[in-house]
Parts: structure tokens; sequence; C-alpha cells
């Protein structure tokens, strides 16, 4: 088994910890902590976008970041996910600029986001009904995966599914984005100083600034019993994209400890974003005969079951 590459020393890296001050919009009010943004615009007629000081390295592997909804706004259209550098911060939805403007074509300008207001999901030109719409109070998650071009979104800590995948010749340098247009909107970042509520990735300056695709001895070396191998390895699979691998490690920590909570709770995530809707239901239900007052199942139980 080939060993992983893990960055372990993070000075060459520069990663994204706060909010872009320069060359905002007039419309945006960044805090003294960098994390908070506030919409200031007195109507919902113009629009603005910031984003992250820093891109996202393609060295990371993965990347995820958190932005709690402090305030809807009036409205409540606010848009979460990425963008290049090109894409013009007046405008939004981001879409907007695209439409009769062939030159931001050719600029490499390209952009995601999940819409607060309907739950839609924007890739560039194109959009799809994806998840439920949040609002004040709800933490919402980003995931970029680099490696298998997946991105998928979160909700108070429940995995959404896959938003969609990058076209395996994307080049693009991303930044985490918010956009606004919703008088007194409100917004805070979580980079990865804090626990996130997504509790697969707890905290981005933990071991997965990953550049390898294969998990190793040197992983495992330290554990002794081969079901804490399994569901390591299993987990950080998962947290890889490798989702193949993943049931594979967690479907066998099953055949010999079937109650096994935390192979039933990933297997089940899994489950989920490859559309085995019927195994999924099946692991959370058995999840939920084990631990009743799990929060999480519940509530990815309910997702599921909306389908």
């Amino acid at each position: 088994m080939e060993d992983i590459e893990l960055i372990t020393s993070h000075i060459d890296i520069v990663l994204p910890t706060a909010w872009d001050i320069e060359g905002i919009s007039p419309f945006i009010d960044i805090d003294s902590s960098g994390l908070i943004v506030n919409y200031t615009n007195p109507d919902n007629y113009e629009a603005a976008i910031v984003r992250a000081n820093h891109p996202i390295p393609s060295q990371c592997g993965i990347f995820y970041f958190e932005i709690k909804i402090i305030n809807k706004g009036k409205n409540g259209i606010i848009g979460i996910g990425y963008c290049t550098k090109q894409n013009n911060i007046n405008i939004y939805p981001l879409g907007q600029e695209y439409k009769g403007n062939k030159q931001n074509k050719k600029n490499k300008s390209w952009w995601c986001d999940y819409h607060s207001d309907d739950g839609y999901f924007f890739c560039s030109e194109s959009g799809k009904k994806y998840g439920p719409p949040y609002t004040t109070g709800d933490i919402v998650g980003c995931y970029l995966n680099f490696r298998n071009g997946i991105i998928f979104y979160t909700k108070n800590g429940i995995n959404l599914g896959i938003a969609c995948y990058l076209h395996s010749d994307f080049k693009g340098i991303l930044y985490p984005c918010v956009g606004f247009k919703s008088q007194g909107g409100s917004v805070e970042a979580n980079f990865g100083k804090k626990k996130f509520k997504y509790s697969a990735l707890e905290y981005q300056e933990k071991a997965y600034f990953i550049t390898g695709v294969n998990l190793t001895n040197e992983l495992t070396k330290s554990l002794k019993k081969e079901t804490s191998e399994l569901s390591c390895r299993g987990k950080m699979y998962f947290i890889m994209g490798k989702y193949e691998e993943a049931l594979a490690d967690l479907t066998k920590l099953l055949e010999t400890d079937p109650n096994n909570i935390i192979a039933l709770r990933y297997r089940g995530e899994i489950y989920y974003l490859v559309k085995k809707y019927d195994e999924s239901i099946a692991d959370l239900e058995k999840l939920l005969t084990i631990r009743p007052d799990d929060e999480w199942a519940t509530e990815a139980k309910k997702l599921v079951n909306d389908l």
C-alpha cells in the first residue's frame, strides 16, 4: 500500500482566513475580525459579493468552510459558494454578468452558489433545485474536492448531496464567496479556526490537507485492532471523496461489528451521496435504533425521506 501524502507543515500554504477588504463594494461592511459581513445597502435593488482574502490552494486536495446566517435580511437572498477573481463583485446573482456579455466567458470567470431563498444551486449559467432554503440561524457549509471535482453543501451539519462536478480540465483559481441582495443581510464565516458544525471534517487545520490518493500503513500502523483501522481508513476515504473505497472498508467493518455507529453513520451518508437512498435509510434507521436521540441521524433520515 502506497504512502499517503499529508501536508504536515502549513508554512508554504496560504489559506483563506478572512474576507478580503480590498476593493469591496460600498454596500459591504466587514467587522474587525474579518469574518462578519453586513450588507448595508438601504434597498434591495443593488447587490454585492464578498470574496475571501486568499484563493484555495489546489495542494489542499480538499477545502471546506461554513457560513452562519446571522440575519437573512429583508428578502433573504444570499448565495454561498466559490468564484474566480474575474467575477464582478458588484453583480449578484452572479449569473447576471453572463447575460449578453461574451467577454466574461472568455476571461475565465466561473462561479457556483447555493441560494438561501429558494434552495437552488447555480453553476455559471445553469441552475437547478438542490436543497432546502436556509435562513437566520442556519449554518451552511461548502466542500470542494480538487481530486475528484466534487462540490457539496451541508446545512446545520447535514450533507445535502453532490451539487456539481468540476470539469476534468478545470484550471480556475477559486475563492470562497458570499453574495447578497437582501437589505440587512449579515453572515459570519468559519474558515477552520473553530469547530465545524459538519462533524465529518471537524477542523480545517487537522490532517485534511490531503494531496495523496492512497491511505497507508503510516496512517493506521498505530491502530492495534482491524476494526479501528477500517474505521479510520473508511472515514479518511470518505473525506477524500473516494466513496467506493470507503464503502468497502465500512461494509467490511459492519460484517464483524454490525452495530458500529461510525460505520453506520458514514456508510449511510455515502449511500445518500451516490443516490442509493434505500440503503441509506436502512443504515440511518439502524443507527437510530442504537442511538434513538442521535440528532444528526434524525435530520439525515428526514432529508432522505423528503427526496
